[in-house]
């Protein structure tokens, strides 16, 4: 009778075993989500208080230090690049002038940094700096089920100094 039950074990863990490991690391794939969400969000928040102060006035968001303020705030770990629509933004061709209008889908774990078009002018305008970053999960079942990746995207508003 011993035996047979030692066989029966077997089996049990045969089957609940892949269950388990798929939540354990499904919870470790929610985990790296959630750190990335936050650590964007912060970035986003740190972009957008360089952009405020007094010292952005009469630059833009490309001259003014947001995309460095954003990556320093990142470290190393993210890799994170201005959206293309605002580097190819001109005083004549302002391109995508909101954030719904950035571009959506990055590469996988990449992301891009859209700057609203109003940093430097005066008149204590609204500054916008949006971050869309692709996450990609490592679970291969949960990386299948998220097709491309997961597109975690944060937004930070403030209002100018001067």
């Amino acid at each position: 009778m011993r035996r047979l039950a030692r066989g029966q074990s077997m089996v049990e863990f045969a089957v609940l075993a892949p269950i388990f490991f798929l939540l354990l690391l499904g919870t470790i794939d929610l985990g790296r989500a959630i750190y990335t969400y936050n650590s964007i969000a912060d970035a986003a928040r740190e972009g957008t208080r360089t952009a405020v102060p007094y010292e952005c006035q009469n630059q833009t968001g490309l001259t003014c230090p947001v995309v460095g303020a954003v990556t320093s705030k990142l470290g190393g770990g993210f890799s994170l690049v201005v959206d293309p629509c605002v580097a190819t933004r001109t005083p004549s061709n302002n391109s995508c002038p909101t954030p719904d209008q950035a571009t959506a889908n990055p590469p996988s774990n990449t992301g891009y940094i859209w700057i609203s078009p109003n940093v430097g002018q005066s008149g204590h305008v609204q500054v916008v700096v949006k971050i869309t970053f692709e996450f990609q999960p490592w679970v291969p079942v949960v990386r299948d089920a998220a097709g491309q990746g997961v597109a975690l995207t944060a937004q930070s508003t403030m209002v100018t100094e001067y």
